[in-house]
């Protein structure tokens, strides 16, 4: 079971051949990110707000994810329409290994999106 977080390089064509985009992001400065994306030699975009990372935090907060007690965000999945609609969330409790969704779970459910299921 591959994770896209931990190789998103082998994954990204697959999403990217359902016309899908994949962006991460993080309660992270851009500095961290790219060491991040460097070192799990991820192929995606990872969302910054540069050296301003209120910006993102406003982000995760918005979408629920942001645990301001530690100003990090709780690993979540979500899958947004080109209408802008959230067709997907999963909001796992904790960012443990036993609670990423895989990502053939997430290609098929972008698979629904795009069949209009």
């Amino acid at each position: 079971m591959k994770q896209l977080q931990a190789s998103g390089s082998d994954v990204y064509p697959k999403f990217q051949a359902e016309n899908t985009e994949v962006l991460g992001i993080a309660a992270t400065t851009q500095f961290s990110q790219k060491a991040l994306a460097d070192f799990l030699k991820i192929g995606y975009p990872l969302l910054s707000g540069g050296r301003d990372v209120t910006t993102v935090h406003k982000v995760l907060k918005a979408y629920g994810v942001l645990r301001e007690d530690r100003l990090s965000a709780t690993r979540s999945y979500f899958i947004i329409d080109k209408e802008g609609i959230v067709r997907y969330k999963h909001i796992p409790p904790s960012s443990g290994e036993k609670d990423l969704v895989p990502s053939e779970t997430l290609l098929n459910e972008v698979k629904k999106v795009n069949r209009g299921s």
